[in-house]
């Protein structure tokens, strides 16, 4: 197995074995910090860049589920949940457009979070929040025992191309 594969999964199992231990105790969802440090990962994104982006998408994710409820109430279910989910579903893939909303598997992260807890935005938040945290600790913290303990990639060894006849 890839030593540097097992220092890296060493870290991240430690924090986020932290996380569920130090998340009820602080009253924050141990599952919604884990939607957030997976969508840390997902956006293929790292350090403040791939931070911003969790951030920025999960949390239009959890106001786009508040407004599919606010449309399913305001027009009454089960035909304002239709119109209300169709009508945003269409938008969040629209935001795909928009540079800091890019990574729209994040606005649904949010979304989903949402209704998974129950529409408590404010503990979602701070859950999310601490999450993509989380998943910026584990990537920084798994690359540095990389760097400090890792074994050297090896180096790309070029294969001869063939010749043109």
């Amino acid at each position: 197995m890839n030593r540097n594969l097992v220092l890296a999964a060493v870290v991240t199992g430690i924090l986020c074995g932290a996380w569920a231990g130090v998340a009820p105790l602080v009253n924050l969802s141990i599952w919604a910090g884990f939607a957030g440090c997976t969508a840390y990962f997902a956006s293929g994104k790292n350090g403040a860049r791939g931070l911003f982006l969790t951030i920025a998408t999960t949390f239009v994710g959890v106001g786009t589920a508040l407004g599919m409820i606010a449309g399913s109430d305001l027009i009454g279910p089960p035909l304002g949940s239709a119109v209300a989910v169709g009508a945003i579903v269409t938008l969040i893939v629209l935001m795909g457009a928009v540079r800091w909303l890019a990574f729209v598997p994040g606005i649904f992260v949010g979304c989903y979070s949402t209704f998974a807890i129950d529409g408590d935005w404010r503990l979602l938040g701070l859950s999310l929040l601490a999450g993509a945290v989380l998943g910026l600790l584990c990537d920084w913290g798994g690359g540095r025992a990389v760097k400090a303990f890792g074994a050297p990639e090896p180096a790309a060894v070029l294969q001869p191309q063939p010749t043109q006849a």
